[in-house]
């Protein structure tokens, strides 16, 4: 995990995103076109054009399958009741996939660090959106 200063916000841009506290366009690619692809994504930020483009991307779940279990269990938490407000407000899909991807492949020393940042994105969204959770609790986060 890169942890950056506060005082790079809005003002990077990258493989690891853009660090502007909104999820849905960390795929933005080098000519600053935001898509669902993770290969165009990836393929964009290549360093020379002369490197072959990859077509191939295996799930952190599947690499790392002992986390799997563990990610999807805490990762439903965002399709609970807990979050039910905020449903029909901010689909849940997206931040549910995301969460458990970067739980899955979470390699910092805490599993729980990625989790957290991850339910987080989607209480940020739904807060945005008019729906204030309180999803944190002595043993969440």
């Amino acid at each position: 995990m890169i942890k950056l200063s506060s005082t790079f916000k809005g003002k990077v841009c990258g493989l690891c995103g853009n660090y502007d506290g909104n999820i849905k366009n960390d795929f933005t690619t080098r000519n600053k076109e935001v898509v669902v692809d993770a290969f165009q994504f990836g393929n964009s930020w290549k360093v020379s054009q002369s490197c072959a483009n990859t077509n191939t991307l295996k799930s952190p779940c599947t690499l790392y399958s002992h986390r799997q279990a563990w990610a999807l269990k805490r990762c439903s938490i965002i399709n609970s009741a807990v979050f039910g407000i905020c449903h029909s407000k901010v689909d849940p899909q997206y931040y549910y996939n995301a969460c458990v991807r970067d739980t899955c492949a979470c390699n910092t020393g805490g599993d729980c660090e990625c989790f957290c940042s991850a339910v987080a994105a989607y209480a940020a969204a739904c807060n945005k959106a008019g729906a204030c959770i309180k999803w944190r609790t002595p043993s969440v986060c």
